[in-house]
C-alpha cells in the first residue's frame, strides 16, 4: 500500500488552517500538525524530526503575522531539514517569485485555493522531492564507492551507468552547442536513441526546443555559462522527433568538463500536471 504524504501546515488564519487540515486528510494526505506563527512552526518541525515523522512537505502562508513571515521561516526551515516548502500566498505570482526564488521553493498556491491544484501540486511536490532525495542517495552511493576505490573500475562504471540509465530524470550534459552525455531517459523524452542525440547538431537542439521558448532558454543557457547566478529550475516546452510538445522542469547547474564549462541538465516530464492545470501552463522560470 501507498505510504500517504505527510503535510505540516504554517497558516495564521485558523480557519483556513482547519478547513486544510480536513480537506487534506479527506484527499488522502497525512497531516501532522498546523501552527500559526514562523518560529512555533520550526520549533514543531524539529520536533516532529525528533519523534521520526519529518514531514514531506510544508504548507507554508507567506504573509504571517508576528516578527517572522513565511518566507524567512521557509528559509531556515530548508537550511535544518529535509522538507519541501509550498508557498501559499494571496499576492501574484510574480511578485511572490521575486521575493521567494532563492529558497527554491517546490511550488506555489493561490488564495483563495482550488482543492484540486492544492492536492496536485503537494503530489508534484512529493514525487520531486522523492526524486532529489533518490538522486543525493545514489551521489553519495557514488561517491563511497570511488572513494573506496573498488578493485575494478569496470564494476564501477557499469554500476554507474545502470544507475545513470535507469533514473526517472532524464539527464543531458551540454557544451560547445553539443550534447556530450545523455541517458537513456533523456534520449526517450526526446524520441531519439543516444547516438542520434550526439549527432544532432547544434542547430537540431535548439529546433528541439518550442519556437516560443527558444530565446529564453538561449539567454537562460548564456547567461549560466557565464557564470551568473540564477535560479537552477526553469520550465519550457520541448519538440519530440515524432512532433509531440512536451512541458520539462529542468534543474541546471554550471559544471567544468575538460577544463571548460558545461551545463549539467536533469529534465522532469511535467506535461500531465500542466494538461490538467491549463491555468498555469505559462510558467516564467
Amino acid at each position: 500500500m501507498k505510504e500517504a504524504v505527510t503535510v505540516f501546515i504554517v497558516e495564521d488564519e485558523m480557519l483556513i488552517a482547519a478547513c486544510l487540515i480536513d480537506q487534506l486528510k479527506e484527499s488522502g494526505f497525512n497531516v501532522l500538525g498546523s501552527s500559526t506563527r514562523g518560529e512555533k512552526s520550526i520549533e514543531d518541525v524539529r520536533k516532529l524530526k525528533e519523534e521520526g515523522r519529518e514531514p514531506d512537505i510544508i504548507l507554508m502562508d507567506i504573509n504571517l503575522r508576528g516578527a517572522m513571515n513565511g518566507i524567512d521561516a521557509a528559509r531556515l526551515i530548508t537550511e535544518e531539514f529535509n522538507c519541501a516548502i509550498i508557498f501559499l500566498t494571496g499576492q501574484s505570482s510574480r511578485e511572490v517569485y521575486e521575493r521567494s526564488f532563492f529558497i527554491k521553493p517546490f511550488g506555489y498556491v493561490l488564495k483563495p485555493y482550488d482543492l484540486e491544484q492544492m492536492v496536485m501540486t503537494i503530489e508534484i511536490a512529493a514525487y520531486q522531492r522523492k526524486l532529489e532525495i533518490e538522486n543525493k542517495e545514489i551521489r553519495e552511493k557514488l561517491e563511497n564507492l570511488l572513494a573506496e576505490k573498488m578493485k575494478e573500475n569496470t564494476e564501477v562504471l557499469a554500476l554507474y551507468e545502470s544507475i545513470i540509465n535507469n533514473s526517472l530524470l532524464g539527464i543531458l550534459v551540454f557544451q560547445d552547442g553539443r550534447g556530450i552525455f545523455a541517458n537513456k531517459t533523456m534520449a526517450e523524452i526526446l524520441g531519439y536513441t543516444l547516438d542520434e542525440i550526439y549527432a544532432l547538431s547544434p542547430e537540431d537542439l535548439v529546433k528541439s526546443i518550442h519556437p516560443d521558448d527558444q530565446e529564453r532558454l538561449l539567454d537562460i543557457a548564456g547567461r549560466r555559462l557565464e557564470g551568473e547566478e540564477i535560479p537552477q529550475h526553469t520550465v519550457f516546452r520541448i519538440i519530440r522527433q515524432d512532433g509531440e510538445v512536451r512541458w520539462m522542469k529542468t534543474f541546471v547547474s554550471r559544471i567544468q568538463y575538460l577544463k571548460k564549462p558545461a551545463l549539467h541538465q536533469t529534465y522532469l516530464d511535467i506535461t500531465e500536471y500542466v494538461n490538467a492545470n491549463p491555468e498555469t501552463n505559462q510558467p516564467k522560470q
